[in-house]
């Protein structure tokens, strides 16, 4: 399991309006490249996106440039 795949791939899409619609409508598009198992990407695509959309609209700018920070490193 990649604890931090998964990590990135959440945060990236609390914080990316962009890449939530495209892991709602393309996840396996939108997981590759990360460090991911077939189990983790699957959850990922299964998952409810309606609490990461709560958590973009209650995170304020500056959090979100921190994160998209982290996420890239």
């Amino acid at each position: 399991m990649s604890k931090k795949g998964v990590a990135i791939v959440i945060g990236l899409a609390s914080v990316d309006k962009h890449y939530r619609e495209l892991l709602k409508s393309k996840p396996h598009e939108a997981m590759s490249g990360y460090e991911l198992t077939g189990e983790e990407m699957q959850a990922i695509a299964g998952m409810d996106h309606k609490p990461l959309d709560k958590i973009a609209d209650s995170l304020n700018h500056r959090m979100r440039e921190w994160l998209v920070g982290w996420a890239i490193q």
